[in-house]
């Protein structure tokens, strides 16, 4: 038989489950007649004139009235639900895959007559225009032997338990946790394992819910075209029942616990299945309405924000499932007016507040309470765990959009429907490496399901941690100390061609970094090689230790944690099983994150910055000549810290102009003239600087003199200062903190002398024009009380009094300055914004 059956389950299938021994003989004969009737299917659906109801229809029911026993009937209804998924799910993943014997098949097949297989490939890629662009649910492939089973069993006892059971599996399923991987650098990535396991899970989901639909439905299947009257009458008969699936508290969890990316396409899978007067009853309008809510905010949703709920994947997903669903013959388009007053973009509330929504108050939607959840460690609509091929197999409309654009330039065949090609590839025998793996995996299956539930979860979570405690020592320990052993060689290799290149150039570097750049180009040769030598040494140094210490941390834990009454051969096959998921798993890390050496050429680029940097980095400016005589920076920083803080404790009352000039001074010889300067402590003197500045406007006006300035500006003018451009004080002058530092003395004669000396840096060149509008946009992005915001204005006028521009870019710059200062002015803030 082609159809994989369910195994044993030692758990639930024994003989101590059933309440008698007739019951069980009963149940294995409705199994093996089961098994047979999917047997006659398979060979008999596909010849012409061959009927379901006909050939099988009697079969069925008397299969199922063999035994009236409740008990028989519920294990039935499992082995339908099991058989459902492995024929469904499971083994259409592993058909999906093509071996090494179809490839070279296939390859073969264009020396024959390539212009034929051309032709065929066009076909084959390129789908024929439809009538009708949204589609209903359907059951292709052995989908149609479990609808048409259902359809024809007429048995209302089978249907309420395999209702409940798929309501059990649906439940179980969508509890599932997918959390980001510990091995990798960022917490929303996942790891290739994780990613098929939600993918099968949705799928699984997708079709459990699917099959549920068609059997609630069942009962209610009306005529097409049927009158308004009926439709109301239905309603109204039909509105006191509650469903079995409570698809309110399904949703309303999901949008809490932030896994909408699971819930919500099984939900909609669901409702296409209903029939129309289904979905105009109130419990499900609530559940409709929710689901336009969350249409409305996804599709609205700024992925820019740090607090963002949802990747942009996710919301594909969603908006995609979601614009099916509403599209479909059977929804109920006359809601959609007043959902759209009710939603309007402008009110609608951004979707970080819907869970309070849902959780405190439920007169927008009408719904009733929900259950309260604990949220999960990692959000699942946030996880990197939705790419192109999940988004292939469950969004019901990537299909349609590429149907949609292929017949954009495709004209209509008017010869009669689509045709269908089955390539030839889906036909060939499985051999090979892959089907040697996947032959693999089926017996583990097998072995799993001979065995407690419980075996599984202890050798997933074993072959987990042990595989991320293995990346963990090649982090901390092999991959330490083979990136300090490379940046010990790349630092020889760079000194020396540093050298080299000083002797020929005289200067490594110039103002416009031109000969920098070409220093790092002729460093990129060598940082390659390097790097991939580096990686080279530590896969091989991986594939040395990491096996045996795999082997020898799952030995132990497989050991610990197993039943003590457990068979050695389980032990030992639980323990192999183990260490080959954890070996994939870190290979999968290696392969990402160590091979290719984009890791240590990122260290050495590093490397190269900071050498630059503290080698020679003032001479890109300018030379210096050392006075040995100048003050050392740590004294500098030692002076101006003590000055700043006789501001804060004292409001400055032992300061005087010439202390504040001799340290001035002190700090324009330390910053001109000490060749032995490093960057950071030059930064550190900068920064103070400018704070020590703003303190003076802010507290001591009076000392704030002319020549003051001058200093200041002396030293905020010195060529090397330019090495900061990219991170300089200038550009924070008017940060939020400064502009609360400049708000304490609550003083109209601090803004006015803050915007005079503004003005003269701009004049000084000190500050660029741009800079400083740069500055006013970002300042404006907060809230600022009332008063803080005339005082801006004073400030910025002031700023740009007189301020000629020297080209068209500067004067828009000025103008967007003077319009920023007179709408501050003008601003009336409530007190809710204060």
């Amino acid at each position: 038989m082609g159809e994989v059956s369910v195994c044993f389950q030692i758990d639930t299938d024994n003989r101590e489950n059933f309440p008698s021994g007739l019951a069980f003989q009963t149940f294995r004969k409705q199994r093996d007649t089961f098994y047979d009737i999917l047997r006659i299917w398979e060979e008999n659906h596909l010849v012409p004139g061959w009927a379901f109801q006909v050939a099988l229809g009697g079969k069925i029911r008397t299969m199922l009235t063999l035994h009236s026993d409740a008990t028989n009937y519920s294990h039935f209804a499992r082995l339908f639900k099991s058989q459902l998924l492995i024929s469904c799910i499971q083994k259409g993943q592993q058909e999906d895959v093509v071996d090494d014997d179809s490839i070279s098949i296939l390859q073969t097949l264009k020396h024959v007559n390539p212009e034929k297989l051309t032709q065929l490939t066009k076909r084959l890629v390129t789908p024929l225009p439809s009538q009708n662009n949204v589609h209903g649910p359907s059951f292709p492939g052995i989908q149609e032997f479990f609808k048409d089973f259902i359809l024809h069993a007429f048995n209302p006892i089978f249907y309420a338990h395999l209702e409940n059971c798929l309501v059990y599996e649906i439940m179980e399923l969508n509890k599932t946790q997918f959390i980001g991987s510990e091995i990798e650098d960022s917490e929303t990535i996942v790891d290739e394992q994780t990613q098929n396991n939600f993918v099968t899970c949705l799928s699984s989901l997708r079709l459990l819910a699917k099959m549920l639909g068609l059997l609630v439905s069942l009962p209610y299947r009306l005529e097409s075209g049927v009158s308004k009257e009926i439709i109301t009458a239905q309603v109204e008969i039909r509105s006191s029942v509650v469903p079995s699936l409570n698809l309110q508290s399904c949703l309303q969890n999901a949008v809490i616990e932030g896994k909408m990316s699971l819930t919500i396409p099984w939900i909609a899978k669901y409702l296409a299945m209903m029939d129309i007067v289904s979905l105009r009853l109130p419990y499900y309008k609530k559940v409709l309405e929710l689901l336009y809510y969350i249409y409305r905010a996804a599709s609205t949703y700024d992925f820019a924000t740090s607090d963002s709920l949802m990747s942009q994947q996710t919301a594909i997903l969603l908006k995609s499932t979601l614009n099916w669903l509403f599209e479909l013959p059977n929804f109920p388009k006359e809601f959609y007016l007043t959902w759209q007053e009710k939603y309007k973009t402008k009110e609608l509330k951004p979707l970080q507040q819907l869970d309070k929504m849902l959780s405190q108050t439920y007169d927008v939607l009408s719904v009733e309470p929900v259950v309260s959840v604990t949220a999960a460690k990692y959000c699942l609509d946030k996880l990197d765990i939705i790419d192109d091929a999940a988004l292939h197999k469950c969004c019901p409309l990537t299909d349609l959009k590429i149907r949609t654009i292929s017949t954009k330039n495709i004209k209509h065949n008017v010869r009669g429907p689509n045709k269908h090609i089955t390539p030839v590839s889906s036909q060939l025998h499985k051999s090979g490496a892959n089907s040697t793996k996947y032959l693999e995996l089926q017996l583990e299956e097998a072995f799993f399901h001979g065995q407690p539930a419980s075996t599984r979860k202890t050798v997933d979570f074993v072959s987990e941690r042990v595989a991320s405690t293995c990346v963990k020592h090649i982090c901390n320990t092999l991959l330490a100390s083979t990136r300090e052993t490379n940046l010990t060689t790349f630092r020889e290799l760079m000194k020396k061609r540093y050298k080299g290149r000083c002797r020929e150039t005289q200067s490594v570097t110039n103002g416009n970094n031109i000969e920098i750049n070409e220093f790092k180009s002729s460093l990129a040769n060598e940082m390659n090689l390097l790097a991939h030598s580096a990686s080279k040494n530590l896969k091989e140094q991986c594939e040395k230790s990491i096996p045996q210490l795999c082997e020898n941390r799952i030995v132990k834990s497989i050991e610990s944690l197993l039943a003590e009454d457990s068979l050695v051969s389980v032990k030992d096959m639980c323990i192999k099983i183990a260490i080959r998921i954890a070996l994939e798993r870190i290979n999968q890390w290696i392969q990402s994150h160590i091979v290719g050496g984009s890791l240590f050429i990122k260290d050495m680029e590093l490397e190269t910055n900071r050498y630059l940097r503290n080698n020679n980095t003032v001479s890109l400016i300018q030379e210096k000549v050392h006075n040995p005589a100048a003050a050392s920076p740590t004294g500098v920083i030692g002076e101006l810290r003590s000055l700043m803080w006789d501001i804060i404790d004292n409001s400055g009352k032992n300061l005087t102009i010439i202390s504040i000039s001799v340290t001035l001074n002190k700090l324009y010889q330390t910053l001109n003239e000490r060749v032995d300067l490093l960057v950071g402590p030059e930064k550190v003197l900068y920064l103070l600087s400018v704070d020590f500045a703003l303190l003076l406007v802010a507290h001591r006006m009076d000392l704030f003199t002319q020549d003051i300035q001058k200093l200041l500006i002396k030293v905020w003018t010195i060529n090397h200062f330019k090495i900061f451009e990219a991170d300089s004080p200038m550009l924070r002058l008017l940060s939020p903190r400064n502009v609360m530092l400049l708000a304490q003395p609550e003083s109209d004669e601090t803004w006015m002398m803050c915007g005079k000396f503004i003005r003269r840096l701009l004049e000084e060149s000190a500050l660029d024009i741009e800079a400083l509008s740069d500055q006013c946009v970002a300042l404006f992005r907060h809230d600022w009380p009332v008063p803080i915001l005339k005082h801006l204005s004073k400030c910025l006028n002031e700023s740009i009094a007189g301020y000629k521009s020297t080209d068209e870019k500067t004067e828009k710059v000025r103008y967007l300055l003077g319009w920023i200062a007179e709408t501050c002015c003008e601003i009336e803030i409530g007190d809710d914004f204060l």
